[in-house]
């Protein structure tokens, strides 16, 4: 999970990490390997990274993100 998450960074132009440890992790379980759900939680973490104005996504953005979806 975590060279798929930088992959798409990268693609995006990001060359920071930007995802904590525990933060890939939280997306590995929450999304059950499904990638268009592990797509979901990374977007709403980083969302709400960065309403919190945090740089790095930690798994606490991920649970939020989570509540989030459907």
């Amino acid at each position: 999970m975590d060279r798929y998450l930088n992959h798409h960074l990268k693609i995006s132009g990001v060359s920071q990490q930007l995802f904590a440890d525990a933060a890939v992790t939280a997306i590995q379980q929450g999304s059950g390997g499904l990638l268009r759900r592990a797509n979901h939680l990374a977007r709403g973490a980083l969302i709400a990274a960065a309403h919190e104005k945090n740089q790095i996504v930690s798994a606490e953005h991920v649970r939020i993100a989570s509540t989030e979806l459907i």
